[in-house]
């Protein structure tokens, strides 16, 4: 329907508010203003059609960032060049050109992912993600511009620890170390578990001579993330300038034995990450599913990668590793099995594989196991243990000793060796050399009631009976309950004891 505009009567004022009676106008009109949020949104809108029009509504595919054409593995060419038409088909869209940076990123490919990131931000400047993203891609090729992002990053997103984290370590790289603390401090009040942060923390306080913070923080990593090998590298530094020689012994031993990264629940990185689709991708994206507890979603995908990839020995490798932790420990046996015939060499399956076998009772196949992965890992403590445990069972004890021995000297704060030994060495007659192998497993794992009353035991072998008296409380607590002929013997030499023994009848 046409509409007519309306005809404006001869001497009538234009369009707009109704002139004001005279005198009045300089005391009533008041200057225009816009309130901050408007004026913020103004300036939004303003960046926005300042994008929009710098950007044509279509692209020659040539002149988009991050050809695959050298690409080998079609799977990853195939994903990328999917990317890239849909930014050449519609190159105003933020969002297009922000899954082409995720894509590229998943597959390592920093500098053409920060390019793809950088329209994004452009495009769509309100969106959080992008330069946080631009940031962790820009990180190693362009620290300046990734400086910049995380920047951006936080103030449009100041609640996001791993964006916090990310300024921090930037902020640490350029050398603004006061600055780094106090992102890496509003990341550990917004995540307390993050490791990472804790780690970048006892940094810090160790360049700048403070030992005592740095060993604290540095010992929290260590108890979020066990398996982590940065806290030890970083504490024997600590340890020895407090000068306890003794702990900085112990953590150059856990960094010789240790070898896992530390770990950081990242929505934004998990989204790219879910983007790979190469050997390395799959590995990322199964190792992230399972760290968030969807084991069948990670199944899943290393069965996917083995499809594509059948020779991947760390494919068949870490499936056999979710199978055996499922309880699926046939399956998990032929997985390690396929990995060593790809990868003979690969003790650490050996030493999976005779774990399922010792399990299973299978004694002879277990020993195998062991002493051919000892021939790669003569000095792993793990393997020595359980070798020893193969030969304890069989009552070969004149071998399982010497082995024991060895476990504990590769690592001695192994707390099943030390168990074990101490237990030998208690029927030996070996009291004291007992005791102390009790007190270096109860060390490490004081929560054992079972070693608990195995160190009761050996102290009152020892007439040590108030200390045995302790350790009978502590395993009894821990829900290990002492024999009763054990209980009678005490209260047999600790008269004083006596009332306090009866409620453990």
């Amino acid at each position: 329907m046409s509409k007519t505009r309306k005809r404006r009567r001869p001497g009538a004022p234009a369009s707009g508010p109704a002139p004001l009676p005279a005198g009045q106008g300089e005391k009533t009109r008041r200057p225009l203003r816009l309130r901050p949020w408007a004026a913020a949104a103004a300036a939004l809108l303003g960046g926005l059609l300042l994008a929009r029009l710098a950007f044509p509504p279509s692209l020659d595919l040539a002149e988009v960032p991050g050809s695959s054409a050298s690409e080998r593995d079609e799977r990853v060419r195939a994903k990328v060049e999917e990317a890239r038409q849909a930014v050449a088909a519609d190159p105003r869209s933020g969002a297009a050109w922000g899954r082409l940076g995720s894509v590229l990123l998943a597959h390592e490919r920093e500098a053409a992912a920060a390019a793809a990131y950088q329209r994004a931000v452009e495009l769509d400047p309100g969106e959080p993600r992008w330069p946080y993203l631009l940031a962790r891609a820009a990180k190693t090729p362009d620290p300046a511009t990734a400086l910049d992002a995380s920047e951006r990053a936080v103030a449009l997103l100041p609640g996001y620890a791993p964006g916090q984290l990310l300024r921090a370590e930037l902020l640490e790289q350029a050398g603004e170390a006061v600055t780094a603390r106090e992102h890496y401090r509003k990341a550990v009040r917004l995540d307390p578990r993050c490791a990472p942060c804790e780690l970048g923390l006892g940094r810090l306080a160790l360049a700048a001579g403070d030992l005592e913070a740095s060993r604290r923080h540095l010992e929290r990593v260590a108890a979020l993330q066990p398996r982590a090998r940065a806290p030890h590298v970083l504490l024997v530094q600590a340890y020895r300038g407090l000068g306890d020689m003794d702990a900085a012994g112990s953590a150059a031993q856990r960094v010789g034995r240790l070898d896992g990264e530390l770990l950081h629940h990242d929505p934004f990185m998990n989204e790219v990450v879910e983007e790979g689709v190469s050997v390395i991708g799959y590995h990322r994206r199964a190792s992230v599913a399972d760290s968030l507890g969807n084991q069948t979603k990670a199944e899943s995908l290393y069965r996917t990668l083995l499809e594509a990839h059948p020779e991947d020995a760390n494919g068949h490798f870490n499936l056999g590793n979710l199978l055996a932790r499922l309880g699926r420990t046939d399956e998990a046996i032929r997985r390690y099995r396929r990995t060593l015939e790809i990868a003979p060499e690969k003790a650490e399956a050996r030493f999976n594989l005779g774990n399922m076998f010792l399990n299973q009772g299978r004694l002879d196949e277990a020993e195998a196991e062991y002493r051919t992965a000892l021939e790669t890992w003569p000095d792993h403590s793990g393997t020595l243990t359980n070798l020893a445990n193969v030969l304890a069972r069989q009552d070969r004890i004149a071998e399982a000793v010497p082995l024991y021995r060895r476990a504990v000297e590769a690592d001695p704060e192994n707390p099943i060796a030390h168990h074990q030994l101490g237990q030998i060495l208690a029927r030996q007659g070996s009291a004291a050399d007992a005791i102390g192998h009790y007190r270096a497993s109860l060390a490490v794992r004081p929560e054992s009631g079972p070693v608990q009353l195995d160190l009761a035991m050996a102290l009152a072998g020892a007439n040590d009976y108030e200390a045995a008296w302790q350790h009978v409380v502590a395993a009894r607590e821990l829900g290990t309950q002492p024999p009763a002929d054990f209980m009678e013997f005490l209260r047999t030499h600790m008269p004083s004891a006596a009332p306090t023994t009866e409620g453990f009848r």
